[in-house]
């Protein structure tokens, strides 16, 4: 009996301690902020943040001593012109949680184990709401930023009295403070100036985010400004007329590729058919998936599918962290930056110079192979309207899907990245016309609709400005080295331009600028010209000598050993620029000047490993890379770009039931970058022959 009176004052005298601290708090900021080391105060908030919010938190006692109800009754009292403030249901439902929370109290002051079970069955669904609460989480010196509650008991209340609802109420420091832009979020996370507390809470279905909002910034005497909530169960998606027209072409869609594989394998000889059946057959799964796995050797840039299926897994593994920066710690993440190893993932963005120069290459060897054609202005119509209705048809009917289906994806993980995916969506019911013009690239990330299409448009736009590049190299080499000449030096220029007067970081995992650094240099397409143009002169290359010179058949092995070292340098390069907090960023000259290094000494990387698998030089290296296995997955890749986001965070991510927590970058690689590679491939199959190859069928058939 002494040891559970002893543990009953202890956790009275916790709580009149968490209250001392609450009447205290103006005291501990004001000298905090006093104190000469940034760092330390900031961690010293998030420290007395959770303490505070502990108050807000109580767990609930087995055993009482008299006066709890008191406590209770007082940690609820609510104005009650508060309940005309807010929607009639809400006032109603919450009302009977505090009455049913304030008898359960006093149920605990006078019941024993035995009694006390029976005599709180009515109550014990307040009692569970209650718990599902976020509570004083571990970690305070690790940043941790989100308070997690239960969601699954939550959902085990939904229903015994009224519809609950299980969300994530956004904080901010300081009582009145304008709330951020939601859409910005993501990329504010890292900025030490920010703190954003995310407070998990179990509340009626029956309350909106204006509802609660309104009641923490009436009633809390904490120092936080609520901004919203975002909840795992949403509003009712309303069917728009749009929406009928899109389910309609799907399921139209679904039935010509039905039909049109029943007829194609049963009736395998279309060449003697009726031109509208062979059409109905190109989008045969049948024929369409035995064109995508065949192997063949034909002439062909023989590296480009090991290099385009291995940088977008690449980009798969760069875009994994991103969600972590909205998880429930932010300090790991941050310091694992000035890892070497964790470069390999970060520096994802090599691969886009990758894609560029691969892309460069192909373009460059089919038309040095087709001279003749060149010079017409049909042939370069023709071109990019061939390439134009390539890339539109998966990308827009995927944006479709995504637009469409973003309402009933739910879960606690969709809720705590702020419904990020959801606001896109809605972004892109809007602006889709954006992404069918392919402009999507000059609009920031946070305003653009499927963030990942940036680099589609970009790719367009290089083969918009190709005839710039080609043309004059076939008229003379003199003049096509003085029209490079000039657009690579306009592309050089305007990186330095927009370096120094946006004030870019150099690279887009800094601490602060990611956003900028993504809009005015990432997804810049005229920035990428240099690389373009590489790839098409390496393509010139190959498409007209057919051998590599003896400079490179004598010294190819130690070029790859240069090779090596150079890739070291590309990691080991972007790992000198981290900073640490407290720490200046680099200039933003010296950024430019690092980026640009850093970019053109990948670029000479890639055009090396193309030239010398073209030409087999170093056996060992050259087989495996030119291998006809790797010829299926390259035909993937574009669709596997297009899916792979979507899949991440609503297949891959949100089978979780709290906000996502970041352990280290292998956690991620494992749990995260893994399955979703493994789960695009065959969804990209079925992606890229319904979408995809029909089109390319088609195409022949009509030209």
């Amino acid at each position: 009996m002494y040891h559970q009176n002893t543990k009953i004052n202890n956790k009275l005298d916790f709580a009149n301690i968490s209250i001392s601290i609450g009447n205290i708090k103006c005291e501990i900021f004001a000298k905090l902020q006093n104190h000469s080391s940034k760092r330390f105060f900031n961690l010293m908030k998030l420290v007395c943040i959770h303490i505070l919010l502990a108050i807000q938190n109580a767990e609930s006692l087995s055993f009482v001593p008299p006066g709890f109800q008191q406590i209770i009754s007082n940690s609820l009292n609510i104005p009650p012109q508060l309940f005309t403030e807010i929607s009639p249901k809400c006032a109603q439902d919450t009302g009977f949680l505090m009455n049913s929370l304030s008898k359960s109290a006093k149920i605990l002051e006078t019941c024993d184990l035995e009694s006390c079970p029976e005599k709180l069955t009515d109550h014990l669904f307040a009692i569970k709401q209650f718990d599902a609460f976020g509570k004083l989480p571990p970690g305070i010196t690790q940043w941790t930023t989100v308070s997690d509650g239960s969601y699954k008991t939550c959902m085990e209340i939904d229903g015994l009295k009224y519809p609950t609802n299980y969300c994530y109420l956004m904080l901010i420091l300081g009582k009145n403070t304008t709330c951020p832009q939601l859409s910005t979020l993501s990329h504010e996370m890292t900025d030490p100036e920010n703190i954003i507390i995310k407070l998990g809470i179990c509340i009626p279905e029956s309350c909106s985010s204006k509802d609660i909002v309104h009641i923490f910034n009436s009633v809390s005497s904490l120092p936080f400004t609520a901004c919203e909530t975002f909840c795992v169960k949403k509003p009712q998606a309303i069917h728009t007329f749009s929406f009928w027209i899109f389910l309609f072409f799907i399921t139209t869609v679904i039935l010509v590729v039905f039909f049109g594989t029943i007829l194609d394998y049963y009736l395998v000889d279309t060449d003697d058919k009726d031109f509208r059946f062979r059409i109905l057959c190109c989008f045969s799964l049948y024929s369409n998936f035995k064109q995508i796995i065949r192997t063949k050797e034909v002439p062909r840039i023989k590296s480009a599918d090991f290099l385009k299926f291995w940088s977008v897994v690449w980009v798969i593994i760069g875009h994994s962290p991103v969600n972590f920066l909205m998880g429930d710690t932010v300090k790991a993440m941050v310091e694992d930056r000035k890892k070497l190893a964790t470069h390999l993932m970060l520096d994802a963005a090599y691969s886009v110079e990758t894609f560029f120069v691969v892309s460069g290459t192909l373009l460059g060897y089919g038309l040095w192979k087709n001279t003749a054609l060149v010079r017409s202005r049909m042939f370069w119509l023709k071109l990019l309207a061939r390439r134009y209705i390539r890339l539109v048809p998966p990308l827009m009917v995927f944006i479709g899907i995504f637009v469409f289906s973003a309402p009933y994806f739910q879960g606690p993980v969709i809720a705590s990245l702020f419904d990020n995916l959801e606001k896109q969506g809605d972004k892109c019911a809007n602006t889709w016309w954006i992404n069918f013009l392919m402009i999507q690239n000059f609009r920031k990330p946070s305003e653009n609709c499927y963030a990942p299409s940036w680099y589609i448009a970009a790719d367009f736009q290089c083969f918009l400005i190709a005839p710039l590049l080609v043309i004059p190299w076939m008229r003379s080499q003199k003049l096509g080295i003085k029209y490079s000449a000039s657009l690579v030096a306009g592309s050089i220029f305007s990186t330095f331009f927009v370096f120094i007067a946006y004030s870019i970081p150099p690279s887009n995992y800094s601490l602060r600028g990611m956003e900028d650094y993504l809009t005015y240099v990432h997804q810049n397409g005229f920035l990428r010209i240099p690389t373009f143009l590489a790839g098409i002169l390496l393509g010139k290359v190959l498409a007209t000598q057919n051998g590599p010179s003896d400079f490179f058949r004598n010294n190819h092995g130690k070029i790859w050993l240069l090779c090596g070292i150079a890739i070291f340098q590309c990691f080991y390069g972007k790992l000198l620029a981290v900073t640490d907090f407290g720490e200046e960023e680099m200039g933003s000259l010296s950024s430019a000047i690092h980026h640009i290094f850093h970019r053109t000494l990948w670029t000479f990387i890639i055009i090396w490993v193309i030239y010398a698998c073209q030409y087999d030089l170093t056996l060992l290296v050259t087989s495996f890379i030119n291998h006809l296995i790797w010829q299926p997955l390259g035909r993937l890749t574009y669709c596997i770009y297009v899916i792979h986001w979507w899949m991440m965070i609503y297949v891959v991510l949100n089978q979780l039931d709290r906000s996502l927590h970041y352990v280290s970058m292998n956690q991620v690689l494992l749990t995260v970058s893994l399955p979703t590679v493994i789960l695009c491939l065959p969804v990209a199959l079925i992606w890229s022959s319904m979408f995809e190859v029909p089109i390319a069928r088609i195409e022949k058939l009509l030209f």
